[in-house]
């Protein structure tokens, strides 16, 4: 996001809630804007828009820093996903026919990625039989996925950490201009354009 973009999401925030913001002075509002363009830089005009829209619908006061980002953890659907559905996620993948395994491991979310590690486990498992995927990668599976999403909730409390995962879900939702229900439905495409359904 550019200056002039934090700008105009300040403008938005002074407007909903006049009465917080015209008691500053201007040597305030300049600090005020420098201290949330810090902290939002890196993050795209349109998913920071989303966030404040979404607040300003709903706060009867004007959001904080951390507001915001849990409200971004949201927009970008940031460890949204629950187990069974990251499961889900990775028996589409390794049923969808297809020997790309980059391509396909590339699709999933990224807490679903870094849980698996790498395309070519991904790979890997869909080698395997359906009793060994069900009883023994599963399991396996879901305790890696709650080891990644305990990870994720205590280098969020980090700032650096917090940024590295809202940038890297940004890179994910923005990259694909849809959420993770449309690579859902690109993978279930590529299992039955295989002959597979999963």
């Amino acid at each position: 996001m550019t200056k002039n973009e934090m700008v105009q999401i300040m403008a938005i925030l002074t407007a909903a809630y006049p009465h917080f913001y015209d008691k500053q002075t201007e040597t305030d509002k300049m600090a005020t804007l420098r201290l949330w363009y810090r902290h939002f830089e890196y993050i795209d005009y349109s998913i920071m828009l989303q966030a404040v829209d979404a607040i300003v619908a709903r706060n009867k006061f004007s959001p904080t820093i951390a507001e915001i980002y849990e409200k971004l953890d949201v927009v970008l659907g940031i460890d949204s996903i629950t187990e069974a559905d990251a499961w889900s996620c990775v028996l589409k993948a390794i049923s969808s026919g297809t020997q790309d395994f980059q391509h396909t491991f590339e699709l999933l979310p990224p807490i679903v990625r870094d849980s698996i590690g790498s395309a070519e486990k991904l790979k890997e498992w869909a080698g395997l039989s359906e009793p060994i995927l069900e009883m023994v990668i599963s399991s396996e599976f879901y305790r890696a996925f709650r080891r990644e999403r305990e990870r994720r909730t205590k280098l969020m409390e980090l700032p650096q950490g917090r940024r590295f995962y809202l940038q890297k879900q940004q890179g994910y939702v923005l990259n694909s201009k849809q959420n993770s229900l449309k690579h859902f439905g690109e993978l279930r495409e590529l299992a039955e354009s295989s002959g597979n359904t999963a």
